[in-house]
């Protein structure tokens, strides 16, 4: 469509996408997959495809995460969205929480990794964070509601 023409039913303006700063990072989780995105020189690239890994579907914009760690003590619990060697964001309430990566420590100090889907529970008190892993029955109650082991 050329800019001098008004959008109507047969050339309807297309949804505006959401620009954020150089570097910022989202994750849409839409048709079976988890795609990582970032902003390089004003576009949106995508970095990474990866599987869904049972998280719901949506787009989810790291740079708007809220920090988990506020100086007030908290707990938040829910699924991994995406982690890097800096911070770990997961799927709390309504929202994306950032996390440190050291509030992880404990858990990869006994070997183990931290999985995308997963669930934790990451709890402040002093300012610090220490994960624990959570039950995982939200995982296989998603996995039924999406019609898999379903029965008549």
């Amino acid at each position: 469509m050329a800019n001098n023409q008004a959008p109507s039913w047969k050339n309807p303006t297309p949804p505006p996408v959401k620009m954020m700063p150089e570097g910022s990072r989202k994750v849409c989780v839409l048709n079976g997959s988890r795609q990582i995105d970032q902003v390089v020189k004003g576009d949106w690239m995508t970095v990474k495809v990866l599987p869904e890994s049972g998280l719901p579907k949506g787009i989810y914009q790291l740079a708007e995460a809220t920090k988990g760690s506020t100086g007030k003590d908290a707990s938040f619990t829910g699924q991994v969205l995406f982690s890097d060697s800096k911070a770990v964001y997961q799927l709390s309430g309504k929202g994306v929480v950032e996390h440190p990566r050291s509030a992880f420590a404990e858990l990869e100090a006994k070997g183990e990794k931290i999985v995308d889907g997963r669930s934790y529970t990451v709890a402040y008190a002093n300012g610090k964070g220490v994960a624990s892993n959570a039950q995982t029955a939200n995982v296989a109650a998603r996995t039924a509601s999406k019609g898999q082991g379903a029965s008549l």
